[in-house]
């Protein structure tokens, strides 16, 4: 069967959030249709004008048609529901707008539709709504049409495209717009769009530069970038009308460096996605990596050409490389392009592992191939499959042609199958010896894989493809010694002797990987303590804040798990770095001071009082130091503080500080307070969007986590429904449990054996063995 078009009419009630359609889907099939249609009442279903018999079951409009070419009419209704997938209601201060979010698997939740990417299609959509409402869609405006109380918004046809990309967003609107090629429009819900002209003017840059990477105009006349007051991803990739948690979209020069970066990531992240996604896209979900790891890695990329200063590449180590190696490294994880039986099975697989392994994998074969190569190769892709589908071996057939090196060769092995490599190093007389295993935090099945290995002895450098279980190169007497040069490959090394590799001079990447490799050793019972301290003390005074930022992340997590073991060199680190990053005015600085504070608050009262002496200057603060201020606040005044920060939370206009005041409220060492503060998700002070992703902050303190943990048993089946067809419960729970868990190991696993959670059970499950890891070294 072929879909070539859908010509949709939509009627809205909004007062009582429900609507009629009538759509006129243009086809071609040998034997028979089967629509896809979930909710949907189906009220008639015509052929070429003559009415015809339909069946409405497993959610299919199944017709009878034989081989037939020609315009099948189907009239049909349905409601705009509370959920965060489909079509729903989007709340806000006392009203509502209507978002749609329908990867991957949704759009047959809004209309009857061939919901699966590869049935690409044009939409001409036209929307009819009560006067005063404004509509928006992937394309512009052809004209509006106003009959009595309501008015018709009629827009052009788009090209085509999958039924994932359709967007619908109805409400009332405040706009900000760049008169560009294409058009910018940011959309905001009432009173937001005072932090539009940033993001605006990120998507222009970003815009030209990719056009100007990939040699392909983007290929729409306008860009909505939409601010979704409630809204359960980071953001979607709608061809032309990108929706975006309020968070992740809107900020001012006044955010702080971590609000902006994340803005400008994000942004870049869904504008990749109009070529590598929308272009041209998978023919079905098992390769969802080519649409979420090359827009991952682009995002980096491209905000790297731009802003230099910002050390996008280091970021990506810590957002996108490390909770990669992290969950590849347990026996539940999948190879990057997995094979999906139905597009349930879809939403747990928007992992670390379809993002940020698959983004670390490219970034190997480019520093393996060349940059200059890999664009090509990418253009070349692009071009050929435009406005169509392809596979992964397609991608890897252009890189192979515009490099000249084997990649088709070496790829499958990292694409097609699970884990990674640690390669141990031992210096044997005048030679090296490379012997490679897999990394398990667990026994798991020996691998071996297509190494492409950088190395530099003495300063001088060397690279092979190291396919074999072992290898030998002749070196002579080392002094200076490093494996995997600035941490391009997706690989650990564990060294015999440190000494000459601490002898050298590594940069912040080769820093970064020294220090995520030994912890990840220490989780894995690989090394001693001792010997993770060594690497921590030798990075003890590093300048740089892509090693510091790394060490934090792992001694404060250390100093929660285990305070009497841990807690001494842990406020140490931090107490030394607060001091060496506190008069830092650039950005980077101030963000990585801000973490920095954060963790110290936590760890060393004094401190927390100090710093929250700053809270009576709260509005002034710079967007960093706000969040270290208000945790440093909830921490040393506790519950006292609880009625102040709920007031600021209540009254806050934006997400963005709302969110700071939340995680401030969620950092309290008091387990009544914090349970009280999560069950605010009941009540509606809490948006759904933030419960899951805040809980993080509630694991610092033993006794808390406690109570959170008895709180998760009575609420999580609540909870989960919430994100129910996300996925987003069962990723979250893979970040939670590890400390949640600490002391409770086989009551974390009978709890969730007894009340299992459909669509979250992978998650779970990684959480657990990652836990259990974490156990070893309690």
């Amino acid at each position: 069967m072929k879909i070539n078009s859908y010509d949709i009419h939509v009627i809205f009630n909004f007062k009582e959030s429900t609507y009629k359609g009538t759509e006129i889907i243009n086809l071609d099939t040998e034997d028979g249709v089967e629509l896809d249609a979930v909710g949907l009442e189906i009220h008639s279903v015509e052929i070429d004008g003559r009415s015809a018999d339909f069946k409405l079951e497993d959610n299919k409009v199944k017709v009878k048609t034989g081989k037939f070419s020609g315009d099948l009419r189907v009239t049909f209704s349905g409601k705009v529901r509370d959920t965060l997938v489909g079509i729903y209601r989007a709340p806000y201060n006392g009203s509502y707008m209507f978002s749609t979010q329908f990867e991957s698997s949704h759009a047959r939740e809004f209309i009857p539709c061939v919901d699966h990417p590869a049935y690409k299609a044009k939409f001409r959509l036209s929307v009819t709504v009560d006067r005063g409402l404004q509509v928006i869609s992937n394309m512009p405006v052809k004209e509006t049409r106003e009959e009595g109380d309501q008015v018709t918004y009629v827009f052009h046809e788009t090209p085509p495209m999958s039924t994932y990309l359709l967007y619908v967003g109805v409400g009332k609107f405040e706009e900000f717009r760049l008169q560009n090629v294409p058009e910018i429009i940011v959309a905001t819900v009432p009173g937001k769009i005072s932090k539009a002209k940033l993001p605006a003017e990120f998507a222009r840059d970003f815009i030209r530069k990719y056009e100007e990477y990939y040699g392909i105009k983007y290929q729409l006349p306008k860009v909505h970038l939409i601010a979704v007051p409630e809204f359960a991803f980071g953001a979607m990739e709608n061809w032309g009308a990108i929706t975006f948690r309020e968070t992740a979209l809107l900020a001012d020069e006044k955010s702080g460096f971590s609000n902006i970066r994340r803005v400008a990531e994000v942004v870049a992240h869904e504008l990749a996605h109009q070529w590598f996604g929308n272009l041209v896209t998978m023919k079905w979900w098992n390769d969802l990596w080519l649409n979420e790891s090359f827009a991952t890695f682009m995002s980096y990329k491209i905000i790297d050409m731009l802003h230099p200063e910002w050390y996008m590449w280091g970021e990506f180590l810590l957002d996108e490389t490390a909770g990669a190696l992290l969950k590849d490294s347990i026996p539940t994880t999948h190879p990057i392009e997995t094979k999906v039986n139905s597009p349930e099975e879809v939403e747990q697989i928007f992992d670390d592992i379809s993002y940020g392994k698959g983004a670390s994998i490219l970034r190997m074969i480019e520093s393996y191939i060349g940059k200059d190569e890999f664009r090509r190769g990418i253009s070349k892709y692009l071009q050929k499959f435009s406005y169509g589908n392809a596979e992964g071996k397609d991608l890897w057939n252009s890189l192979e042609e515009a490099s000249g090196k084997p990649v088709s060769k070496i790829m499958p092995h990292w694409v097609l199958e699970d884990g990674y490599p640690m390669v141990k190093v031992q210096i044997v007389g005048n030679q090296l010896e490379l012997t490679q295993e897999r990394f398990g935090l667990h026994p798991v099945p020996e691998k071996t894989y297509p190494i492409p290995i950088t190395l530099m002895v003495n300063g001088e450098k060397k690279d092979l493809v190291m396919e074999g279980k072992s290898v030998r190169i002749e070196v002579g007497h080392v002094n200076e010694l490093k494996v995997n040069l600035d941490k391009a490959g997706f690989y650990r090394v564990m060294y015999f002797d440190l000494g000459p590799v601490l002898a050298s001079e590594l940069t912040p990447e080769e820093q970064w990987g020294l220090a995520n490799d030994y912890f990840a050793f220490l989780l894995a019972g690989k090394v001693s303590r001792d010997e993770y301290f060594k690497v921590v003390r030798s990075l003890m005074s590093a300048k740089h804040h892509l090693p510091v930022l790394e060490l934090a992340d792992q001694l404060s997590f250390l100093y929660a798990v285990n305070s009497q073991k841990y807690g001494e060199i842990a406020r140490e680190f931090h107490s030394k770095q607060v001091k060496e990053w506190s008069t830092r005015q650039d950005p980077v600085g101030r963000r990585t001071y801000s973490t920095l504070a954060m963790n110290l608050s936590k760890m060393d009262p004094k401190f927390a009082t100090s710093l929250s002496a700053q809270f009576s200057q709260y509005d002034q603060l710079d967007g960093d130091l706000k969040s270290a201020v208000a945790i440093a606040y909830a921490v040393s005044a506790g519950s006292q503080a609880l009625d102040q920060l709920l007031t600021m939370y209540r009254q806050s206009k934006f997400d963005e500080d709302k969110t700071r005041l939340l995680n401030a409220l969620l950092s309290m060492n008091s387990p009544h307070s914090v349970v009280n503060v999560l069950s605010m998700v009941f009540t509606g002070e809490m948006k759904k969007q933030d419960i899951i992703r805040s809980l993080q902050y509630s694991l610092f303190y033993p006794n808390v986590r406690d109570a959170v943990w008895e709180w998760i048993k009575i609420h999580s089946k609540k909870v989960a429904e919430i994100y129910q067809g996300t996925g987003i419960f069962g990723r979250v729970m893979a970040d939670v449990i590890p400390l949640l868990g600490i002391g409770r190991v086989e009551e974390v696993e009978r709890f969730f054996e007894a009340n299992p959670i459909k669509g979250a059970e992978k998650g779970i499950r990684q959480g657990i063995e990652i836990l259990k890891a974490v156990s070893r070294i309690v």
